[in-house]
């Protein structure tokens, strides 16, 4: 499964229902495991839409497939967004990229690809000129921050808009 995450492709406006899909799909599992985490694509999707739409417009979400079915999503923002500026402060410089919405559907769940996503991404940030990539999730969200901690450090728990563990990843031009 890991090899075909070189499918990854730039989501089209056509994408959009697949990237909701998945969204949607991580959210309600999310939502099995006990966590509040993206449970606004649950409640509110309508209202949550416009954003995922921006990204897709300004070229910033991707997503994999396999045999026509969409198994996973992510975005890559050059340009920290509101919530980023919150999350991390005003001041954050050209070289920084930010990670949002990785969500790889449950029917491809144990089969590496969030790893080969991230991979991906740290390859992709890198070769653009990027020198760290910034991302946050829900603190009370402990599986997805062990899985997060099993390769990144955690840089900080904040108390903005409740507590939310911060990770900012390192981009060496040459990785061992």
């Amino acid at each position: 499964m890991k090899d075909e995450i070189q499918d990854i492709r730039l989501a089209k406006k056509e994408d959009l229902e697949k990237v909701l899909e998945l969204l949607v799909n991580a959210a309600d599992w999310l939502r099995s495991k006990g966590t509040k985490q993206w449970d606004y694509y649950l409640t509110d999707l309508e209202g949550n839409k416009e954003e995922v739409i921006a990204s897709i417009e300004n070229n910033s979400t991707y997503i994999v497939e396999h045999d026509g079915k969409a198994m996973a999503t992510l975005t890559l923002e050059s340009a920290p967004n509101e919530w980023d500026m919150d999350i991390w402060g005003k001041k954050a410089g050209d070289d920084v990229a930010y990670l949002h919405r990785l969500a790889v559907h449950r029917d491809f769940a144990g089969k590496g690809i969030g790893r080969s996503l991230l991979d991906w991404a740290e390859n992709a940030m890198r070769k653009s000129g990027k020198k760290r990539i910034r991302f946050d999730c829900i603190a009370d969200n402990e599986g997805l921050n062990r899985y997060y901690q099993k390769r990144y450090p955690l840089k900080e728990v904040i108390n903005i808009h409740g507590r939310h563990c911060k990770y900012e990843v390192p981009l060496m031009k040459n990785p061992v």
